[in-house]
């Protein structure tokens, strides 16, 4: 099998359609299959990896950047098309929408990957994204929220599953000596509440609302720390929030973090904190868990479905209300523990990577055919 994944991003981004079409990649490739990426980013095209450049901000009001990105997507996804079995479209970006359209117009099977904000934000009566889906082979989601939120939509479906998202095995659980070290290397005294959150610095992602109640959370427990690992247009904000708050030290903004290092920040947090306000499947969350490390998340639709799968494990409060999440943190705080062995378990049986490959192979299989 031959297949072509067109996705807006690859690592060391975070984001769920960088992370899942790299993963699915590298566990194909294991398998014997061709895996090729088209991709946005300024990078020279490669046997595995053709890039589409982005264009400049200033001019984007005028449509003429994406027109631009639309020719050279056309142009490069053409030629790809030709040795590919199938296509694997990650979300409803500009780009991804012109490839789709060409695999419809030369008649090249697409299967298309819907994480999120595509659903969620939809109308009902975007003729192109419903376009986009009726002429999918077949179309998979992160969820059951999602998957019914579509069904709700009344969104043209010809074939359609949850596939959950695979957890990395590099996510773990490690032995204490491991998770010192790593806080050590940190600077945190070996009694210093950890709180970890990995997201994109996003208005959906609302570290506003985390970094307030972090505020209320060090004026019971002055020693802890909240790490918050991920790049955005809300860095400037947050930073000036943490200032405000005379957050100081304790509130550390880290950047892109490679995924190597992410998953020894998730071993070695006593507590991952999800504030976001909108989430599909929340795979960092999953990561955390993985990881032997408990979840506090607001009551978006995707920490609700954590909650359902894992129990007490995901602890979640309601949506943009720091008291209630500063009070969550401070309750687990007093009776800290790790993640309960069934969690990871269940991450094994449901959430690795080999099970998510499979349950694809057999989606491009039945696309191709």
């Amino acid at each position: 099998m031959k297949v072509l994944m067109v996705t807006p991003h690859l690592p060391p981004y975070q984001a769920a359609n960088a992370l899942l079409p790299h993963l699915l990649g590298v566990a194909l490739r294991e398998r014997g299959h061709g895996v090729r990426f088209l991709t946005f980013g300024r990078g020279p095209d490669g046997a595995e990896i053709a890039y589409v450049r982005r264009r400049g901000a200033r001019l984007r009001a005028t449509r003429v950047p994406q027109a631009l990105e639309a020719a050279e997507t056309w142009w490069k996804a053409e030629a790809l098309l030709k040795t590919a079995d199938v296509v694997h479209v990650h979300s409803n970006t500009w780009m991804n929408q012109v490839a789709a359209r060409l695999c419809a117009a030369r008649r090249k099977p697409y299967v298309l990957t819907h994480y999120g904000t595509e659903i969620w934000h939809h109308d009902g009566k975007d003729e192109s994204f419903r376009r986009m889906n009726r002429e999918a082979r077949h179309v998979a989601f992160y969820s059951q929220a999602l998957h019914a939120r579509a069904v709700e939509l009344q969104v043209p479906l010809p074939a359609a599953s949850v596939v959950y998202p695979p957890v990395a095995d590099e996510f773990h659980e490690r032995e204490p000596g491991l998770r010192r070290a790593v806080r050590e290397r940190l600077g945190l005294a070996a009694d210093a509440p950890l709180l970890l959150n990995v997201k994109r610095l996003h208005p959906l992602a609302d570290q506003k609302t985390l970094f307030d109640a972090f505020a209320a959370i060090r004026r019971e427990r002055p020693a802890a720390v909240l790490l918050v690992a991920g790049s955005g247009e809300c860095r400037e904000a947050l930073a000036a929030q943490a200032r405000a708050l005379d957050l100081g030290d304790s509130a550390r903004l880290l950047g892109l973090v490679p995924n190597e290092q992410v998953a020894e920040l998730q071993a070695a947090a006593d507590l991952f904190v999800l504030s976001s306000t909108l989430e599909a499947t929340p795979t960092v969350a999953l990561e955390a868990l993985a990881s032997g490390t408990p979840v506090v998340s607001t009551d978006n639709p995707g920490g609700v479905e954590l909650a359902a799968l894992f129990g007490d494990d995901v602890s979640v409060v309601p949506k943009q209300d720091p008291a209630a999440f500063a009070a969550a943190v401070l309750a687990f705080l007093a009776a800290p523990r790790r993640a309960r062995a069934e969690s990871r378990e269940r991450i094994a049986a449901q959430f690795r990577l080999p099970g998510v490959a499979e349950q694809y192979l057999r989606i491009y299989g039945e696309a191709a055919a």
